[in-house]
């Protein structure tokens, strides 16, 4: 009986482990996986066996912890060790899978502590950002101390709550993790993991270079960095304060730099090294990277650029941007150049000072003293809409571009750009002196101002200017008080409009600027010619209009140099020196075209003339052909009769005119002194060819003759009483000239350059108290300049000069 229950007792043992045996697999996930879920571990597969020396052979087992998958493969366990003949581990992608939205626990194994040491001979590691997928062997030297061969070597100590360890980093690595050429790199990084942070103290040793369009760049870094990264919050740290940083740009990028002059200029004043500076921690967080302070030092240079309070969207990193910005730059050539600068998202206000002793010698234009300040706000800088305010002041001491000269300039610069798009700007500015070839302004002020809308598909800008000059001086003609308004319309093509005074002349000029052609339009209001006067001096000191109105219009185009005026002149009056002018009145229609002036055919009137001898009812006609003026066909009144001049031409050419005299009263040419005693009567009529050239004026072979008959009378002359008393024998011939009935008149007249008039005179008369017939002929030389300056100072002359000048002259200036 006893015999039976033990072998039933042994046969319920057999078959309780043969089953258990058989349901291993079963058993095995029921009684392990709770305890593995409790880490975080989650067991998916499990096949096990017994060999003959009571060891445990694994084939498969596959464990998912926050994501991340391992299947293991070939284990081996006994009591002393674990060997895993094979391994994958398929690591997360936390960015697209959606089990990262699991968050992740801090570590909480449950390491035994009397289990076998674990060996893996081969890990394949995998993931979807690594270009090659990892090969290691691991190795528990002592309990949960793992050191790692192969791809990657590390050692890794793990327990409860940490997992702790040291791993190189390598070029080679970086090839298999993401390849990056020309990177040389070489790193220790030790690190402890903690299930929810990693912290990582490295020493880097790296050199990386790139070309970026044939200039090389290199950046060389070493030094100790501290990481910290929160994998639920993702939050980072970096500190990099014991790393040195530098930046080198080759030489060889001075040569994309064509002009030879602008590549040496550029090497002198720009530092090819430079220092990058992390004196903060940097932080990431919420997506947004923050960086206290970056500064970039260049290596032997004062230029210096910082960046503080730097924060990061890094999702938005051009939209959403904060931070300060500040740039130092003094060169041997560049006196100052500074920048202070606000980013806030799509907003940046600063300002900026600049100072430069003289531009560089490359530049078409030099300056000296030149120097710079201003200050900016822009909002939305990469978006259609923006919005800026911009102020600026710039002043030189001296510019010089070609045959151009300016001193002393100063201006102020805004402008103005609203949320409508709306832009207003304006230019104030102000010179001492510029200078061009001959020509020289002083005193000039300008104040520009534009305005326009950038919402508009076509734009137009509304231009309004004014200038004032206090003197434009040239060798041929100097002018005072210039003021320009002006307004412009730009768009296809320029319209402007300007309303110019100088020294009081008013002008009105338009014009229109394209790509082909430049029409413009001047036209001069009707206004006093007395406003003429400081220009018309410059050129005859002696000459003053005293009265008269002008206007016109003149039309053409510049760029083919071609114009078509009218200009209309009323009443002029004038003097030049003891000379008068009185109410000449003419319309002159003509152009200007291939440097050529033409003034059709028209006619002129003139009041009066005084000269010595009063001209009067003067009227002729004028034309200008291909820039020489001539004036023809021209009459008037003098002497109480008639002359003509049948044509002169205003040229340096010798030249030939003729003038003809009728019915001119013989007592008015002769008799020029009533006290004289000499009294002449009749009329005269002369024909006089006067020649021109570089000499002067001249008459040649001039006649003069009577017109009927005439009578001479002497009477109470010093000058002839004297002759009759010294020369006895002629006073009986000369007597006969005292009461004489002319019945002929004759003389020669010639002229010469010096203003020598010789005159042989024929007379032929009758005396009729001694009933004696006389043929006398007289031969008299005298200087006609003086005589007619004699006559221009007399008191008639004087006397009516005095009177225009004070009554109408000072009325129309």
């Amino acid at each position: 009986m006893i015999k039976r229950i033990a072998w039933g007792i042994v046969f319920l043992l057999l078959s309780v482990l043969t089953l258990g045996y058989v349901f291993r697999m079963s058993i095995t996930q029921w009684a392990i996986a709770p305890s593995l879920s409790q880490s975080g571990v989650e067991l998916h597969c499990l096949d096990w066996s017994l060999n003959s020396n009571v060891s445990l052979n694994v084939s498969r087992v596959c464990l998912t912890y926050q994501g991340h998958q391992i299947e293991l493969g070939g284990i081996v366990v006994d009591t002393k060790k674990v060997t895993v003949g094979r391994a994958n581990l398929r690591l997360n992608d936390s960015e697209s899978d959606s089990s990262s939205n699991d968050p992740f626990k801090k570590l909480a194994l449950n390491l035994p502590k009397g289990r076998p040491k674990i060996e893996i001979k081969r890990l394949l590691i995998t993931h979807p950002q690594l270009h090659d997928e990892l090969a290691v062997s691991v190795v528990e030297e002592k309990l949960n101390t793992f050191v790692i061969s192969g791809d990657v070597t590390a050692e890794v100590a793990v327990n409860n709550h940490k997992v702790t360890g040291r791993f190189n980093l390598t070029d080679g690595l970086l090839t298999k993790i993401k390849p990056i050429p020309a990177l040389t790199l070489n790193s220790e990084h030790a690190f402890t993991f903690d299930g929810l942070s990693v912290d990582i103290k490295s020493s880097i040793d790296t050199e990386f270079s790139q070309e970026f369009s044939q200039c090389p760049v290199m950046l060389n870094a070493f030094g100790d960095v501290n990481t910290h990264y929160h994998l639920n919050d993702r939050k980072a740290s970096l500190n990099a304060q014991q790393l040195t940083s530098w930046v080198t740009f080759d030489s060889d990028c001075l040569a994309l730099v064509n002009n030879p002059a602008q590549r040496e200029f550029i090497a002198k004043q720009l530092p090819l090294k430079w220092q990058i500076m992390l004196s903060d921690t940097v932080k990431f967080e919420n997506e947004q990277l923050v960086m206290p302070s970056m500064l970039f030092n260049a290596k032997n240079s004062d230029a210096k650029l910082s960046l503080t309070n730097l924060a990061i969207n890094i999702q938005q990193p051009l939209e959403q941007v904060k931070g300060d910005i500040k740039l130092l730059f003094i060169s041997e050539d560049i006196e100052h150049i500074a920048v202070n600068a606000a980013l806030n998202n799509l907003a940046i206000n600063g300002d900026y000072q600049l100072s430069v002793d003289e531009l560089p010698g490359f530049l078409p234009a030099s300056a000296q003293k030149l120097t710079s300040t201003g200050q900016f706000k822009i909002a939305n800088v990469l978006q259609l809409q923006q919005n800026a305010n911009i102020t600026s002041e710039i002043a030189f001491a001296e510019l010089k571009f070609d045959k151009l000269t300016a001193k002393d300039y100063k201006a102020q610069f805004t402008t103005e750009l609203d949320d409508k798009q709306n832009i207003n700007a304006s230019l104030n500015s102000q010179l001492r002196s510029v200078t061009y070839d001959q020509y020289q302004l002083l005193g000039v002020k300008n104040q520009l101002s534009a305005s326009s809308s950038l919402a508009v598909g076509e734009l137009f800008v509304d231009l309004n200017s004014e200038t004032k000059l206090t003197q434009f001086n040239s060798d041929f003609l100097n002018l005072s008080n210039i003021r320009i308004s002006s307004k412009g319309l730009p768009s296809r093509a320029l319209q402007a409009s300007h309303h110019v005074f100088i020294d009081g002349i008013e002008l009105v000029a338009s014009h229109n600027v394209s790509a082909v052609e430049h029409p413009f339009e001047i036209i001069i209001a009707e206004q006093a010619v007395t406003k003429l006067n400081p220009v018309l001096q410059q050129f005859e000191p002696l000459a003053t209009l005293t009265d008269g109105s002008f206007n016109g219009v003149v039309r053409g185009d510049v760029n083919l140099q071609q114009a078509d005026f009218i200009l209309q002149v009323e009443q002029l009056s004038g003097l030049y020196n003891d000379y008068l002018a009185k109410h000449f009145s003419s319309h002159l229609t003509g152009s200007y075209d291939s440097g050529q002036l033409n003034v059709a055919p028209t006619t002129f009137e003139l009041n009066e003339l005084r000269a010595g001898a009063v001209v009067s009812n003067v009227a002729g006609n004028l034309s200008v052909d291909n820039s020489v003026a001539r004036a023809y066909q021209i009459s008037g009144d003098v002497l109480d009769g008639r002359f003509t001049l049948d044509s002169y031409r205003v040229t340096k050419e010798a030249q030939q005119s003729l003038v003809t005299f009728e019915n001119i009263d013989a007592s008015k040419l002769i008799t020029l002194d009533d006290k004289s005693g000499i009294t002449l009567t009749g009329r005269v009529n002369g024909r006089l060819p006067v020649y021109l050239d570089q000499q002067g004026v001249s008459v040649r072979s001039g006649e003069l003759s009577n017109q009927g008959t005439g009578k001479l009378i002497i009477t109470d002359n010093a000058a002839f009483d004297a002759v009759k008393a010294q020369q006895q024998e002629l006073s009986p011939i000369l007597s006969l000239l005292e009461d004489l009935d002319i019945q002929g008149l004759k003389s020669s007249v010639d002229l010469k350059p010096d203003g020598w008039l010789y005159l042989g005179v024929n007379l032929k008369g009758y005396n009729e108290a001694q009933a004696q017939q006389v043929n006398f002929n007289y031969n008299h030389e005298e200087n006609v300049f003086t005589l007619l300056r004699a006559l221009r100072l007399s008191d008639e002359i004087t006397q009516k000069v005095e009177q225009e000048y004070s009554t109408k002259g000072t009325k129309n200036d």
